[in-house]
């Protein structure tokens, strides 16, 4: 029996401008989406996109959703000081438990920077798992090809779930030299997406498909979003959700 796909957001002040459609807009077309095929999606959420907008997460928390940490404000963690990796963080957890009731399980680092002093710092404040890691993917090289080095760690990093520090387990992203992404779902024809799904479905132990908060909403000064719409990329998305249900029924 091949895994279930775990379906994950990444929510954040929308692309371009810095507003926030993608949150109060965007994630209303996402609920369509998961109430129709009883998907429960993990949001990880920037603190400013919470601190903003606390009752649309309560919400989504209130339904099963997991709400787990972004960032303070999507930058870099591996372009702080060690000063301000630790207080993004620990304000951050405090905004979580204020806000929503609860501290954060889950981080995933803006842009995949992750480094091992975050690491050791998201062990010190009680997270259960990092989902930054993103083996197999070439073009998180086209897009930042001056960290290369970190490029190459994650490259080579394993695509297993696996404990990178004690108490805290990695949970890698998913892609096979072309990351499991909403871009992917733009371009890739559905004919074609059905075996890339597969093919995943059989390199990794828990396949994780994530998009950002402004997939979900037009943006005019997006070139990929002018040639790709979000339409089309909903359209793909609801087609992968409609056959994980069919596989789970």
């Amino acid at each position: 029996m091949l895994p279930k796909l775990t379906f994950s957001i990444d929510v954040e002040p929308d692309l371009h401008t810095g507003k926030y459609r993608g949150v109060t807009e965007g994630l209303a077309r996402l609920k369509v989406l998961c109430d129709k095929y009883d998907v429960k999606p993990i949001l990880f959420v920037t603190s400013d996109c919470l601190s903003k907008n606390a009752l649309i997460f309560k919400k989504f928390s209130q339904k099963g959703w997991e709400i787990s940490f972004h960032g303070k404000s999507h930058k870099r963690f591996d372009e702080m000081s060690e000063s301000q990796k630790e207080e993004e963080i620990s304000s951050s957890v405090k905004l979580f438990k204020n806000k929503l009731g609860f501290y954060p399980k889950g981080f995933r680092a803006p842009q995949h920077g992750i480094d091992d002093s975050t690491l050791d710092l998201l062990v010190k404040y009680g997270f259960k798992y990092d989902s930054s890691y993103t083996p197999l993917n070439l073009l998180q090289l086209l897009f930042f090809p001056r960290k290369f080095s970190l490029w190459a760690r994650n490259f080579f990093s394993r695509r297993r779930i696996y404990h990178i520090r004690r108490g805290l387990l990695e949970i890698p992203t998913t892609s096979f030299f072309v990351p499991f992404v909403s871009l992917t779902l733009r371009v890739l024809p559905k004919v074609f997406l059905k075996s890339y799904i597969r093919l995943i479905k059989l390199t990794y132990e828990r396949p994780l498909f994530y998009a950002h908060s402004w997939d979900f909403i037009e943006m005019k000064d997006s070139k990929v979003d002018r040639i790709f719409p979000h339409t089309l990329f909903l359209n793909k998305l609801e087609y992968i959700m409609k056959n994980e249900s069919s596989r789970a029924n």
